[in-house]
């Protein structure tokens, strides 16, 4: 059970301080007091209030110095000023100070109760984002992408290198490889971690409803627009904008995302008004976009302000290492939620996994083990449990689908290079290749080749 919010009152006044606590604990808050300022910071960091209210008159240290002092001790904690000589240059002085509000004495009950709820909510969000940004900060962190082959720790490297920079990022990598987690992994770990995260799929949107998603609209712009409406670029402003398939960009939509991203500023639809935007661009698409500039249908000038920092994913058939990783780090993930939590997968499972060619990648893989999780009866993974396509796969189809040779297919091609080095002479090849020649004749029959 979570403990009420905790206010502290600090007045060298008896009456105003026993006033004070009867109205605030009646709101089911904690009271504690103080008859000077010096008392309230000695208990400040062992009681942790989420509200200080205090006097700004009173002997030795004064309110403005208390405010001051709590400010650099615990910043997050809104501080409410009281006086009985209210002024505008008391006024001013306390919000510039920083004070949560300023009231005057004699207060009206009605107005303490508005204050603390009003000072208390504000507190709570505060630490609720600042968790929520923790939380971000922690998933996205670097050593949370799970994987540790040699292509991913290339990635790593470059993640940590872009991520102290402001520069335009390309992402290149086949569906499924995970080009949005490494955008918001760099947005997360920049400067710019504070401000928002956009994200859009350039693709799946038609080209007038993509304008206006991007760049917004003003009020009658076109049928429909009842309303003015931010673009996703300017409420990307200070932070980043990820744009997904940007290689599904039409000619004119290339066009003036090249200009916002030269000029740093848009138009909103049916409007004439520049606003400056300061957005970093994240572009990713799984199609090559030299050869896209070479056709002519992406912009040359468009493809180098995009291509100013590069990461190409590998595809996870390139990534066989990370496999079991991940494989129980989806397990860990969706296995938690059954009412008889699934743990781990069994060691004939793990082999099964890594020999398929994973045409889907990494969330193909997610949904596998996502599904063998709610369907498998026991509290490990089986191969009962997987797709039969993964299952009855043969494995010389899952190892040339990774471009790799079976030892049947090594042995025959090598086989025939050493009969075609010898001209056909069988006995010859056979001497090389240290077998029999009834063997020979019998491979030989295998291929197809007698």
């Amino acid at each position: 059970m979570l403990r009420p919010s905790r206010v502290m009152v600090v007045d060298d006044d008896a009456e105003t301080l026993a006033l004070m606590r009867e109205i605030v604990a009646k709101e089911g808050f904690e009271v504690e007091t103080a008859e000077d300022a010096e008392t309230a910071l000695r208990r400040l960091e062992q009681w942790q209030p989420e509200l200080v209210i205090t006097d700004i008159h009173m002997p030795g240290m004064d309110g403005l110095a208390l405010l001051a002092a709590v400010r650099e001790k615990e910043p997050d904690i809104p501080v409410v000023l009281l006086t009985a000589y209210g002024s505008l240059k008391t006024a001013v002085d306390a919000i510039k100070a920083g004070a949560f509000d300023y009231l005057s004495k004699p207060f009206v009950v009605e107005d303490i109760r508005l204050v603390v709820r009003r000072a208390l909510e504000h507190t709570k969000l505060v630490r609720e984002n600042r968790s929520l940004r923790g939380q971000l900060r922690d998933r996205y962190r670097f050593d949370n992408l799970v994987g540790s082959s040699g292509g991913m720790v290339e990635v790593y490297k470059m993640i940590a290198r872009v991520a102290e920079t402001d520069s335009t990022v390309l992402i290149q990598g086949e569906s499924g490889t995970g080009k949005e987690l490494i955008a918001r992994a760099i947005h997360a770990n920049s400067g710019r971690s504070g401000g928002p995260f956009v994200a859009i799929d350039t693709g799946s949107l038609a080209e007038t409803l993509l304008e206006s998603e991007l760049f917004g609209h003003e009020r009658g712009a076109f049928t429909g627009a009842i309303a003015t409406k931010k673009g996703l670029l300017e409420q990307a402003n200070l932070g980043t904008c990820f744009l997904d398939e940007i290689a599904d960009l039409s000619p004119m939509m290339q066009s003036k995302l090249l200009r916002a991203i030269q000029e740093r500023e848009i138009r909103r639809v049916g409007s004439e008004t520049p606003r400056a935007i300061d957005v970093r661009i994240i572009a990713a698409t799984k199609k090559a976009l030299k050869p896209l500039v070479e056709a002519g249908t992406f912009r040359e000038d468009l493809f180098y302000r995009l291509e100013v920092i590069t990461i190409v994913l590998p595809p996870l058939r390139d990534r066989i290492d990370d496999i079991p990783l991940l494989s129980r780090y989806f397990v860990d993930k969706f296995g938690r939620t059954k009412e008889r939590p699934v743990t781990g997968l069994s060691p004939d499972t793990i082999p099964l996994l890594t020999r398929y060619a994973w045409p889907g990648n990494v969330r193909e893989l997610e949904h596998v083990i996502e599904r063998a999780i709610a369907l498998t009866p026991h509290p490990i993974i089986t191969p009962e449990d997987l797709p039969e396509t993964i299952r009855t796969a043969p494995v010389h189809i899952q190892a040339r689908a990774r471009g790799w040779e079976t030892l049947h297919d090594m042995e025959k091609n090598y086989i025939l290079r050493v009969l075609e080095a010898h001209h056909q002479d069988h006995g010859a090849a056979a001497d090389i290749l240290g077998i029999h020649r009834k063997t020979l004749f019998r491979k030989l029959r295998l291929y197809g080749k007698d």
